[in-house]
């Protein structure tokens, strides 16, 4: 990774987030998003207004620890800082239906980059995202994920990675319990020499970022509501283009 400035790069946000609707791909387990309308203005009413009713796992959303721990942080626990990321990196790592990103994968791609010491969010691109329009159901129901041994592999590695986020509809395969346990409990954790436990951003929109674009900074910001695990989340990142 190149940190230095440039004059002749040019910066601007960009949003990796989806938009959550009543339409959204969503893990199989979870209920529609339901948009009631309220107040219309249509029928008379002064004003406009919906209720919401969503899981907290619908859509673009992040993962605290207090999803797999009894004793972990929850969402709304983190300061806002904890969430900015000054060091990201997208690894294109390109999976096919439930198949996983492994060890190997992690040490090959990482192998490739300069100062991974200092990667503090670590987004993977597997390509899935592209069956988030055109097939919802594959993309809910038979997504790649990343396997137990390379969260930790990653953890070891990356002394200040704080943030990990995949472009597909969970970190780990769906209707696999035992690995999904593993995934996240080692994300999670607290052991020495792991730094810090990660969050977890699942659901990515990663399509949006070119060849041509690095990210210099990544924001996550959850929708601030006390005493739930993880919530939906808006992603933005801060890249340059070349």
């Amino acid at each position: 990774m190149n940190r230095k400035k440039n004059l002749s790069k040019r910066y601007k946000y960009i949003r990796l987030s989806y938009t959550l609707n009543s339409n959204s791909p969503l893990h199989p387990d979870l209920q529609k998003p339901q948009i009631t309308p309220q107040n219309q203005i249509l029928t008379g009413d002064n004003y406009n207004t919906s209720i919401i009713t969503v899981e907290n796992h619908s859509g673009t959303h992040v993962d605290a620890p207090a999803h797999f721990l009894k004793d972990g942080k929850i969402i709304s626990d983190y300061d806002p800082d904890e969430l900015v990321f000054h060091n990201p990196i997208i690894l294109d790592c390109p999976k096919n239906q439930d198949e996983l990103i492994n060890k190997q994968d992690i040490s090959y791609l990482l192998s490739k980059k300069d100062l991974i010491e200092d990667i503090d969010c670590l987004f993977l691109r597997t390509g899935f995202g592209t069956y988030h329009d055109e097939n919802p159901e594959k993309y809910s129901t038979q997504n790649p994920g990343i396997s137990p041994e390379a969260v930790f592999h990653l953890r070891c590695q990356l002394p200040n990675l704080a943030c990990l986020g995949i472009d597909s509809i969970s970190m780990s395969r769906y209707g696999r319990m035992k690995e999904s346990i593993e995934v996240h409990k080692n994300a999670f954790m607290k052991e020495v020499n792991l730094g810090k436990p990660l969050v977890l951003v699942e659901d990515l929109d990663l399509r949006v970022v070119g060849e041509k674009t690095e990210l210099e900074k990544v924001l996550v910001v959850p929708w601030q509501v006390g005493n739930i695990d993880s919530a939906p989340c808006t992603v933005l990142a801060q890249i340059t283009q070349y």
